[in-house]
């Protein structure tokens, strides 16, 4: 009987030593999460970067759109922070429910969301009175046409350059 219970005891030992080890490693990352994934590459070092993986390289003319799958062009094509684009089309609708790149993960849209304060006048704006700038900051109609009637040149939050808005 005792040896039975000094192996059941010794078992039990090397059981819970084993479980001590395991929860104490720390959990490997997601296969597609920030860590995983190639943002800390050195972009100019070609070994490892596939020039064919759109999750990685620039987009570029040619390419599909993420969403709709139709073939950009320069001029169907937005391209955002991180340099991925999206159709314009696709783009319009996409920055209103989300605010990170699709291929990369990282926040490149800094939009302002319905509800939330015009920065010139604070009042919460709707939907359908917002109207987002090129830098993807979000004025009230009236008030970004306000503001440009006064020949003001650059956002009022970022202060970059409103070149070609109407």
């Amino acid at each position: 009987m005792i040896p039975m219970q000094l192996i059941f005891g010794i078992g039990c030992a090397i059981v819970a030593a084993a479980a001590v080890v395991y929860f104490s490693q720390t959990s490997p990352q997601r296969p597609h999460s920030r860590a995983a994934r190639h943002d800390y590459v050195d972009r100019n070092d070609s070994s490892y970067i596939d020039s064919n993986n759109p999750r990685v390289r620039d987009s570029q003319p040619g390419d599909m759109c993420y969403f709709c799958h139709r073939e950009m062009t320069k001029e169907s094509m937005h391209v955002m922070n991180c340099a991925h684009a999206l159709c314009k089309q696709c783009f319009a609708s996409y920055r209103k429910w989300r605010r990170d790149c699709p291929f990369c993960e990282r926040i490149v849209i800094r939009i302002d969301l319905p509800g939330e304060a015009c920065a010139i006048c604070r009042e919460p704006m709707k939907l359908d009175t917002m109207d987002y700038l090129p830098c993807e900051h979000a004025l009230h109609k009236v008030c970004l046409q306000l503001y440009k009637n006064n020949n003001y040149k650059t956002c009022p939050v970022c202060l970059r350059k409103l070149d070609n808005i109407s």
